[in-house]
């Protein structure tokens, strides 16, 4: 009985045999009913051709991985903010359509300075917490020198039982704040000078060159109580140019005409 059901589904796909159809590209085919067509890639010793997509660390590997699988159909694509690039080694070409699956990226991550610096920014601290701040990363301000900017912090620090009246900008561009304090219960009073705008030099890309960051510094007194925060100027334009940097290096050397945007 098993014989005469399998015979019979034998005959009965050798009526639905899949055929060629006039007009239709070769890479269609007719699967009788109850049957479905399966992909034996897998069982050959090694794929049809290469897929898959690698994602690398720093522009380095990145040149090196395209470099060694490009052809002519290979094309690179970027962003600048956020800084990406997306090797594509098998894409379409004028004579002919790609399949676009075999690919290279590196997504450029920001250093661990800028994203301590860019995560601050703007963030209101309280007095004695932003000269912390300040003391903490005071190996990445160039200007004014680090002792000065040490000098101002510990100020902060040591002052920060006073109560703070007003602030005015003199004519040498630092801030003068103006507090009182109580000492042995006599009241005096005394001025704070810090700097309107500070600066700091960091790689904005992990591995890459440091860029000079300027900041400018806020202040906003509140019930005697001062808070601080500090505004870094213009950072979208400084990642711009980090990126470019990279856009440079990579066009250079992998001899690519690189396009903006996104395969």
């Amino acid at each position: 009985m098993e014989k005469i059901v399998s015979d019979s589904l034998a005959a009965g796909a050798a009526l639905g045999k899949p055929v060629a159809i006039p007009g239709a590209p070769s890479t269609y085919a007719v699967v009788p009913e109850g049957y479905e067509l399966i992909e034996l890639e897998e069982h050959l010793p090694s794929p049809n051709r290469a897929t898959g997509t690698v994602v690398m660390d720093d522009a380095d590997s990145f040149i090196q991985y395209f470099n060694k699988y490009a052809n002519d159909s290979s094309q690179i694509y970027a962003k600048l903010n956020p800084p990406s690039f997306t090797g594509v080694l098998n894409d379409h070409t004028f004579e002919s359509a790609g399949w676009k699956d075999h690919c290279v990226k590196y997504a450029c991550p920001f250093s661990a300075e800028w994203l301590e610096w860019s995560k601050s920014d703007g963030k209101a601290m309280k007095q004695a917490e932003f000269a912390d701040f300040i003391e903490r990363n005071l190996p990445d301000i160039v200007e004014p020198v680090g002792a000065d900017m040490l000098e101002i912090s510990r100020s902060l620090q040591a002052k920060k039982k006073v109560n703070f009246a007003s602030g005015i900008r003199l004519q040498n561009g630092q801030t003068e704040l103006t507090y009182e304090e109580e000492i042995q219960g006599t009241a005096s009073k005394g001025k704070l000078q810090i700097p309107e705008i500070f600066s700091i030099g960091i790689a904005v890309l992990d591995g890459g060159e440091a860029y000079k960051v300027e900041c400018r510094l806020r202040y906003r007194i509140n019930d005697a109580l001062l808070v601080m925060w500090y505004e870094m100027v213009r950072p979208h334009k400084i990642i711009e140019d980090a990126a470019r940097d990279v856009f440079t290096k990579i066009a250079t050397e992998t001899e690519q005409q690189i396009l903006r945007g996104t395969p």
